[in-house]
Parts: structure tokens; C-alpha cells; sequence
């Protein structure tokens, strides 16, 4: 996971990332947390399996976390897919299988979204931004 230096502001962003992170911080979400991740619903068995084994070499999906939303985000040649989740909107977030499967759960409302991390590092840094914000309201 890469995690932006508050002090620097320096950062080594994924470059196929590099076009979304530009329009995002052109609108005032500048990235917090980036990491490796699938959506389980947008995701073939085979890419849950590249995610499941961390092969970092086969990256499909991205986490990038604002201080005022998530964003989903699947590389492509011409056009990245992008789904956004404000962090307000976001009631829970827990785990799948206590960390025997990279897998998170976030809740918006009565619906549900499994997230599939690379690493599991990098699930629990997510896990513990989102209580931290949480907490703090």
C-alpha cells in the first residue's frame, strides 16, 4: 500500500494510476491510502485468485482512499472504470474470515461490498483508517 507522506507530499503512485490521481486531486480528493484491491463483484475467480496469492505482477484493481471518499479503480488502455464510495456514506467495514482471505466487507446501508486485497497489510491499514474515521465523528 502507499501511503502519502503529509509532510513531502511525496509518493510513488502506481502509473497506471497516475491519470486518475491527477482528476482526483483536481477535485479535491487527494489520496490518502492507495492499494492494491478488487471489488468481489467485478472480479472473475481468476483475478480473485491473483489477489488471494499477492501476485503483484498481475494488479487489476486499485483502492485509492481520500480523506472524503473510496474510490475503485480498474485500469484501462483508453479510460479508467471508477466507483466512489463517500467515507460518510460507509456504516461498517469488517472482516471476511478474520484475515485467512485478504477480504474485507464495507457496509452503506443494507448493502453489502467484499473487497479483496493483495495484502493483507494493506487491508488492515484500510480497516483502521476507515474505524479511525469513524470513531472520530
Amino acid at each position: 500500500m502507499t501511503e502519502i507522506d503529509e509532510q513531502s507530499g511525496q509518493t510513488a503512485i502506481p502509473r497506471k494510476l497516475n491519470r486518475t490521481v491527477r482528476k482526483l486531486a483536481a477535485a479535491g480528493e487527494e489520496p490518502v491510502l492507495i492499494a492494491p484491491a478488487l471489488l468481489r463483484s467485478q472480479a472473475s475467480d481468476t483475478m480473485l485468485a491473483f489477489a488471494r496469492m499477492g501476485m503483484m505482477d498481475r494488479i487489476l484493481g486499485y483502492l485509492v482512499t481520500s480523506r472524503k471518499s473510496v474510490h475503485f479503480v480498474r485500469p484501462g488502455l483508453a479510460w479508467d472504470k471508477v466507483q466512489t464510495v463517500p467515507l460518510e456514506k460507509i456504516d461498517d467495514v469488517e472482516y471476511v474470515d478474520e484475515f485467512h482471505n485478504n477480504t474485507l466487507k464495507i457496509r452503506v446501508g443494507d448493502k453489502a461490498e467484499s473487497i479483496v486485497f493483495y495484502d493483507d497489510r494493506d487491508g488492515i491499514r484500510f480497516y483502521q483508517y476507515i474505524k479511525d474515521r469513524q470513531w472520530q465523528k
